[in-house]
């Protein structure tokens, strides 16, 4: 019975975390923004290494080392992007259905689809508008039947 009782205070403390809903919000874009310039990246340094190779400029490396070491940093940043926005969504859809605040007409089946259709960007703007600007913040609990 206590660990049940502890379990449930702390997915509910969790879900209302103002750090980690902010954290949430905004390290996937920052994320996906990375690995764009990342992949921009590797175009850059796979012409920057042919002109090294055809003795413009200075020392060569290989372009399979130029190639393969950006392609390292592009994968991870995609995968940390994706995986930390699958949690993202999830947190957001659990915080959307349970959200106090989302009671007139039909606010909750909105936002909702708004963070379903454009996920990051609609995580970012649920986030803004129904968390970071209302005051006092919304408190969602978990346990509750409301929805």
């Amino acid at each position: 019975m206590m660990k049940n009782l502890l379990i449930d205070r702390d997915l509910t403390s969790l879900i209302n975390n103002k750090k980690l809903q902010a954290i949430l919000a905004i390290v996937p874009i920052a994320l996906f923004l990375l690995a764009i310039l990342s992949y921009f990246g590797i175009f850059f340094s796979m012409f920057n290494t042919l002109d090294t190779q055809l003795g413009h400029i200075g020392n060569s490396k290989s372009l399979l080392t130029a190639f393969l070491g950006n392609l390292i940093i592009f994968i991870f940043l995609v995968l940390m992007s994706f995986f930390i926005g699958i949690v993202s969504f999830v947190f957001f859809i659990v915080h959307a259905l349970k959200n106090p605040n989302l009671t007139k007409n039909d606010d909750r089946l909105l936002w909702i689809l708004a963070i379903i259709f454009s996920n990051v960007f609609g995580i970012f703007f649920y986030w803004l508008i129904q968390i970071k600007r209302k005051n006092p913040r919304p408190i969602v609990d978990l346990f509750s039947n409301e929805v």
